[in-house]
């Protein structure tokens, strides 16, 4: 079926128009005897975005989990990471963007970028 419920024409539909900006910003924690959440990304700007990014964890000594949280911090997705790897993700309609460090002492540190995409 083509756009707008036209079934023959695929240029019915008015453009949207989106923002988008991709931002990388290095991260880091040092968790002492206590787990550390470190909050990479928060969406303050519209309910409907969608984001594109990666999260690369360099160096640490023990596996870090990514958190991707609801507008209710509900947990939307989880991956975990050893150190030295990476994963990319793609996320609509997230409220927030979190790093946990478990309660094993020592320094972590690794990279996040994201491009976000809203309508304006």
């Amino acid at each position: 079926m083509g756009c707008c419920m036209n079934q023959s024409a695929l240029s019915c539909c008015p453009d949207r128009k989106y923002v988008q900006d991709k931002v990388c910003t290095p991260w880091n924690g040092t968790v002492d005897d206590a787990a550390l959440v470190i909050t990479v990304y928060s969406n303050n700007i519209n309910r409907n975005i969608y984001g594109t990014g990666y999260v690369q964890y360099d160096a640490g000594p023990a596996d870090i989990t990514l958190n991707i949280l609801d507008e209710a911090g509900n947990t939307l997705n989880s991956v975990t990471l050893a150190p030295g790897t990476s994963t990319t993700f793609t996320y609509r309609r997230f409220s927030e963007i979190q790093l946990a460090l478990p309660a094993t002492a020592g320094t972590y540190q690794g990279e996040f970028c994201i491009t976000p995409r809203y309508p304006i």
